[in-house]
């Protein structure tokens, strides 16, 4: 039974795919949807084979003008979202991608581009983009014994088109409300009989929907204002046997993404991410006294006295060489090698500014190798894979800046301002040995094991104004997994999987100069699925219902820069998806997904605030979607989409987290498309929904999701 998507089209769901026949899709739709395969899942190609908890969005889908970015797309995805700033990774299941560390532990979860793992700030921004992808997944949940280091809570792997053996190419332009203007370019051909490259690039720049009036005259307005990035990508494939049993596909991109800041002080419009004055503002603002006995000019701008928001720019570079050779019918050895390096570039907007006395400068250099080697088994009733992994990952960064001292206001004695010099360089090594086996010991019943051994080296060097400390970790961790699958007569399968999650620990150091130090977090996860299809394979549906504890959880606390990690007691979450797909017609296919969580600290006390008995941050209760997309490759066609997110808590950036309001947005397209030429006419937020996606009422912040978008893009093919 061949594999296909109605109409390209993947729910984006628990494996979400239509298992039809050849003549039944040609029957169904009128042409071959081809068939639907995976790149994350290291123990499979085949989504139906797959025991994990992966929601997929298909390139029809990355094509359409809604879908501007990776994070956008998460959206289409139940139980995942992105983060609430530019400033944390994306959200699965309640557990953002760094954890509850944003930016400072090992994360939780990883980015993978063409197979090449993403750094951090790779992932916070780097190749957002969409265009030229053929297919987005979303594994749910952990995948550590597989994927290793950073996957206790999940992975999202994009795949860009591969290079084809034929001349082709195509071109994309964007125009939209808020000066959106966006531009894409694809061109592929084959060089020799065995020999093919595709390159492309993308650029994107709009206006941000927050103006920040109050900022207007420093060196670093317009880069607060502007939301730009672009991408250009190259791949080689080499088919030296002129076939697919030996495939060498080398990738190469480079990206520079500047995202503009959402957070605002409120009603005041003062994007104060340090936070230093926000409460300071209503005591200073026009009291001349008070701004006299400072010495600053009474007409004088309050943001001298603060490091203002902060611009941040990121280069990003990557490079993969994936080798994968057919050794016989039922076994395939895969070398994956990736590089990725990423440098971000921090400022205050008025660092270099002539008269400002307070200001900062930050520099992040990051830069993660990784080398996999895998052997995949797979033949009646048996299917396994072994392999081996090497990770080396180097962070360097650095910190200069020049504060404001509330404390000079109650003691004059102190000083008014306070420099500050931070360093940090870790170096962090992985060397480990995983396996899985799924087999068949009887008719319709399957077990599934799995293994590994990881190896972790840790290395810190961390520096406060000239003085330093050092600190090493190093363990030896088992994770393990197991399982059992059952098949009904209908072709229905129900899966029940048990298995362990582990996140090293670390050591770090806060604004005023304390060390600290945390220790590794550990999970332990039980998850049980359903999938099926039903009414002639017209209908798929998935259901999943998990629950997992967390031993040790890392948790970031306080405001930046004057942040630390602890280890919450004991916490847990747990929850579920609902998903389906239906071909309505041959021209109209419509789709549902909801997932339900609840997430609970049972145990955290950090001593000044106790969080027991609070949900997560960034973990709505209950996420839904519901869309449709009808047409054909030629005539009129349309896509919809409603989206819903349920109340949630938003960061823990005070002792008493602010609980945001539930929201709904809606996305739609329409558009007409000949040959070679599509016409397509989008909306956004339709309805401009305002709503919160951070807010901490203590510190007067808060940051607006994105407002309604309304364009028009034209895509041409040659």
């Amino acid at each position: 039974m061949t594999l296909v998507s109605p109409q390209r089209l993947a729910l984006a769901g628990t494996v979400s795919l239509f298992a039809l026949s050849a003549a039944q899709a040609q029957e169904l739709s009128g042409y071959d949807l081809g068939t639907l395969i995976l790149y994350g899942d290291r123990t499979t190609a085949q989504a139906d084979e797959s025991n994990a908890s992966v929601g997929i969005v298909e390139e029809e889908d990355l094509d359409d003008p809604t879908l501007t970015t990776v994070r956008d797309a998460f959206g289409r995805v139940a139980n995942v979202q992105q983060g609430d700033s530019t400033l944390t990774g994306f959200v699965i299941r309640g557990i953002n991608s760094e954890g509850q560390t944003p930016g400072i532990g090992a994360p939780l979860a990883s980015f993978y581009i063409d197979g090449v793992q993403q750094t951090t700030e790779g992932t916070r921004r780097g190749a957002r983009g969409v265009f030229d992808a053929e297919q987005l997944e979303v594994y749910r949940g952990p995948q550590s014994t597989l994927t290793g280091r950073a996957a206790l809570a999940g992975a999202v792997y994009l795949r860009t088109n591969d290079p084809e053996f034929e001349n082709t190419g195509a071109a994309r332009l964007t125009f939209g409300t808020d000066n959106r203007k966006s531009a894409g370019l694809m061109v592929n051909g084959a060089l020799s009989d065995n020999l093919a490259l595709r390159l492309s690039g993308e650029w994107y720049n709009k206006d941000n929907t927050v103006e920040y009036p109050s900022y207007d005259g420093y060196s670093g307005y317009d880069d607060i204002t502007e939301d730009e990035y672009y991408t250009a990508r190259g791949k080689l494939l080499w088919r030296p046997t002129g076939d697919d049993s030996t495939r060498v596909l080398l990738s190469f991109s480079r990206s520079n993404d500047n995202p503009v800041p959402s957070i605002v002080s409120e009603g005041t419009n003062r994007g104060d991410v340090n936070g230093t004055l926000n409460g300071l503002y209503p005591v200073l603002e026009g009291n001349a006294p008070i701004l006299e006995f400072l010495g600053i000019p009474s007409d004088a701008q309050l943001g001298i006295l603060t490091v203002l928001e902060e611009v941040r720019e990121t280069k990003v570079d990557s490079a993969g060489l994936e080798i994968t050779h057919e050794i016989n019918d039922s076994l395939t050895f895969t070398s994956m090698t990736g590089w990725s390096h990423s440098i971000t570039d921090i400022r205050s907007m008025n660092e270099g500014d002539s008269g400002e006395v307070t200001s900062a400068a930050s520099e992040q250099d990051q830069t993660l190798f990784t080398q996999e080697f895998r052997l995949n088994h797979e033949s009646e009733g048996l299917r396994w894979v072994a392999g081996a992994y090497y990770g080396r990952e180097k962070r360097d960064n650095w910190r200069d800046g020049t504060y404001f001292n509330p404390g000079f206001l109650g003691d004059p004695t102190q000083p008014m301002f306070i420099g500050l010099d931070q360093s940090s360089d870790v170096e962090v090594s992985n060397t480990a040995l995983f396996g899985e086996v799924a087999w068949e010991f009887s008719p319709s019943w399957t077990v599934i094991a799995g293994a590994r051994v990881d190896h972790i080296q840790q290395d810190n060097t961390l520096t406060v104004s000239g003085v330093g400390s050092d600190w090493e970790f190093e363990e030896t961790v088992f994770l393990g997994k197991l399982g059992i699958g059952y098949e009904f007569a209908n072709s229905d399968r129900m899966t029940l999987i048990v298995q362990d999650g582990y996140r090293p620990g670390g050591a770090g150091i806060t604004a005023a100069g304390d060390t600290y130090d945390y220790d590794a977090e550990r999970s332990l996860a039980v998850e049980l699925s359903y999938r099926g299809y039903a009414m002639q394979d017209r209908l798929n549906y998935g259901v999943n219902v998990f629950w997992q504890q967390w031993d040790n959880q890392q948790v970031e606390i306080g405001l930046a820069p004057d942040t630390a990690i602890v280890n919450a007691g004991e916490s847990v979450s747990w929850g579920g998806e609902v998903e389906v797909g239906y071909a309505a017609t041959d021209k109209l296919d419509v789709y549902g997904s909801v997932g339900f969580l609840q997430t609970e600290f049972r145990d955290f006390d950090t001593g000044g605030n106790d969080f027991s008995g609070k949900a997560f941050p960034d973990a709505p209760e209950v996420t839904a979607a519901l869309g449709y997309h009808w047409g054909a490759d030629t005539g009129w066609f349309s896509t919809g989409v409603l989206k819903y997110t349920g109340g949630q808590n938003s960061r823990f950036d005070n002792g008493s987290p602010d609980k945001l309001d539930a929201f709904a947005t809606v996305d739609m397209s329409v558009g007409y498309a000949w040959d070679a030429f599509k016409l397509t006419a989008y909306a956004t937020n339709l309805l401009d929904e305002e709503y919160l996606i951070y807010e901490n009422s203590a510190a007067s912040l808060e940051a607006y999701g994105a407002g309604r978008e309304v364009g028009i893009q034209l895509d041409y093919t040659f």
